[in-house]
Formats: C-alpha cells, sequence, structure tokens
C-alpha cells in the first residue's frame, strides 16, 4: 500500500494520470486493465506498475488477483504479455511495466500463452528480482517500502532515460543485498 502511494505523488509529478487500485479480484484487475487501455492512445507513454503474487513461465509473467484458486493457473491470472499486444495495438509511444512480484516458475501451470508481440524499441520491463527468483521485501509491517520501490522512488525523477533509471534501480537493490 504503502508503496502505491509513493509511487503514484511521484508519477503525478511527471504528469501521469494515475489510477491506484488495491487488493483486486480477477474480474476488478481484467476491469481495470480495459479502462487503463481506454486512456492510451498513440504516443502516449502507457505504465502499468504491478506488485503482489506473480510468477513467470516460459517467457510470459502472471499477475495473481487475490481471489485466485491455488494452486494458481494462467486461467485464472493475468499475462502481462498479452497485456502489452494490446498496448502495443493503441501505438503507445513508450510502454512500462513495472513488476514488484516473484518470478519463480509455476510447476501447476504448464500452459504456454502463444502470444506474438511485434518487436519494437519502446518496450521497457522493470523487474523486482532476476528470473526464478522471489522478490525481496523488507518488512512486514505494511509502513515501509519494498526493496524494489524503496530504490525506484529515489530515482523516478532523474532526468534521465527510463532505461538509465532501471539501470541504477538494480546497482541501488545489488548493494542493499551486499550489505545485509
Amino acid at each position: 500500500m504503502v508503496d502505491v502511494y509513493d509511487l503514484t505523488n511521484l508519477l503525478r509529478q511527471l504528469n501521469f494520470q494515475v489510477v491506484s487500485l488495491l487488493d483486486l479480484t480477477e474480474t476488478e484487475m481484467r476491469n481495470a486493465v480495459d479502462e487503463f487501455l481506454l486512456l492510451l492512445h498513440k504516443g502516449v507513454y502507457g505504465l502499468l506498475y504491478y506488485a503482489g503474487h506473480g510468477y513467470e513461465n516460459y517467457g510470459n509473467s502472471f499477475m495473481v488477483p487475490v481471489d485466485a484458486p491455488n494452486p494458481y493457473r494462467s486461467a485464472n491470472c493475468l499475462c502481462v504479455q498479452s497485456i502489452l499486444k494490446l498496448m502495443q495495438e493503441k501505438e503507445t509511444g513508450l510502454n512500462v511495466f513495472l513488476l514488484d512480484m516473484c518470478r519463480k516458475r509455476n510447476y501447476h501451470d504448464d500452459s504456454a500463452p502463444n502470444i506474438i508481440l511485434r518487436v519494437t524499441a519502446n518496450i521497457v520491463f522493470g523487474y523486482a528480482t532476476c528470473q526464478d527468483a522471489e522478490a525481496f521485501e523488507l518488512s512486514s509491517s505494511g509502513f515501509t517500502n519494498g526493496v524494489f520501490v524503496k530504490f525506484l522512488k529515489k530515482r523516478l525523477l532523474d532526468n534521465e532515460k527510463i532505461t538509465v533509471v532501471l539501470d541504477r534501480v538494480a546497482e541501488g537493490e545489488r548493494d542493499q543485498k551486499h550489505h545485509t
């Protein structure tokens, strides 16, 4: 909740229209994505930040709603690459996904969606963790930032390309882990 609040404020400083939603069910997540896509058109910068449960299979990332049955299956989750394909159809100027979630393989889900993405230079992914790893959290108190946002919020207002900003975030996270 703190991460969403902090990122909302920073993105508004960058003149983004921001919609912040918490603890969504599958239906609510799908509706939120539909509404998000309505805001996009040619040349717009689209940014989606997701913090929560997730997994990655066969190069596809899945966001897990609060009401998804466990073990998770892709049919009850939202595929990031499917959303990206819809964003590309809007001819957005930049597509940024910030995924603050685990990227472990889900052995209960063998589906491999066949999503054909156009190869473009305007897609940027920011991950809280490396492939096949869990996202690291600092505290369970609920009043501190997660590691990813802790470093992202220090850099987000830098007058740099988003790829440079995310590289600096990753450097900060690596340094933090080596000192703890």
